[in-house]
């Protein structure tokens, strides 16, 4: 099953329960992606890739799977494209909104706002006109931008790899001394802060007391480490790509292998919606609802992977409908 639909699917529920669905370790290898999935084509590779479970995107709460399904129909999908720069995606249809956006982050909670850090400070998104309106007064460049949960704060990572608290509608920022040398920031559901220094090492800042800790049971010495924004469903924990394996690092400073290995790696992640989930690869981007694949059997002919997915998961329905019932209501309950 070495397809995007199997990675995703293993991805996703192999992080989101922490454990491993089986016990085989899952290559991902150069094969194509199916082209059922498809849903951008870009001129350049997809360096960034968001979808927002706030309001925005979940407003109103599915009472049944079918409903989760029609539900996830017209979500905004925002994502940088190399060189082009930031766009909003939505019905298939991409709107320019950045020339030089590089970033995008939303609170996983009941409000509809969404975040851009540019290269000239920060941008909020306007739904109704589709643009991006200037937020604050910051004009740092940004490369990386996380917004804390219940909360008017947001972390930025600037150019020169300090990280700031932003507060005051964008209008005030605080150096977060604690962070040093960071290159990525990521937040998990506690906004605990988690960032990869020049070295390739992975930390984490404690929301509650500002503590540092390095996290321990990752490779030593990775050829490159990306953090991804974790979905909905897990807490305290976000997943790590080190090097070709995927790990979950906990806030307490540990970290579990998911038992696989990108052989392949997609150039963008969005796991956040948890049961629909995004990647990009060969300049494309590509949706999976695994909830449609397996419970749902939403099969398509010819698509021979689907089947084979749904059989993994044959015995593991009633939780994944657990899981799309939980990612709704933890959006709700925020």
């Amino acid at each position: 099953m070495n397809t995007f639909v199997t990675f995703t699917a293993l991805l996703l529920v192999g992080l989101a329960s922490t454990a491993p669905v089986n016990d085989d370790i899952l290559h991902i290898d150069n094969e194509l992606f199916p082209e059922l999935f498809v849903i951008y084509t870009g001129e350049n590779d997809i360096t960034n890739l968001v979808v927002p479970v706030n309001s925005l995107n979940f407003e109103d709460e599915p009472d049944d799977e079918e409903a989760f399904a029609s539900a996830t129909a017209g979500i905004y999908i925002f994502f940088v494209e190399e060189n082009k720069g930031l766009f909003v995606l939505q019905n298939k249809t991409a709107t320019k909104l950045l020339e030089n956006g590089n970033d995008i982050s939303a609170a996983s909670d009941d409000n509809k706002a969404v975040f851009f850090g540019a290269s000239d400070g920060i941008y909020t998104f306007n739904a109704e006109k589709k643009t991006a309106e200037k937020y604050g007064t910051l004009t740092d460049n940004i490369i990386n931008i996380a917004v804390a949960n219940a909360t008017n704060e947001i972390f930025i990572l600037t150019a020169d790899h300090i990280v700031y608290k932003v507060t005051e509608d964008g209008t005030n920022k605080e150096e977060v001394t604690e962070v040093e040398d960071a290159q990525q920031i990521v937040l998990d559901s506690s906004n605990n802060l988690y960032f990869v220094n020049s070295k390739k090492q992975v930390h984490v800042r404690l929301y509650e007391d500002g503590t540092v800790k390095k996290i321990k049971d990752l490779p030593a010495h990775p050829s490159s480490v990306k953090l991804l924004r974790p979905p909905i469903v897990i807490d305290d924990s976000v997943p790590v790509i080190s090097g070709k394996k995927a790990f979950l690092a906990y806030s307490n400073g540990t970290a579990e292998f998911a038992e696989i290995i990108l052989d392949t790696k997609p150039t963008a992640y969005s796991v956040e919606p948890s049961l629909l989930v995004y990647a990009a690869h060969d300049k494309k981007i590509y949706e999976c609802n695994i909830l449609n694949i397996v419970v749902l059997g939403l099969l398509q002919e010819g698509l021979e992977e689907l089947s084979e997915v749904k059989s993994h998961f044959s015995g593991q329905t009633s939780e994944i409908q657990n899981m799309a019932t939980k990612s709704m209501k933890t959006i709700r309950a925020n």
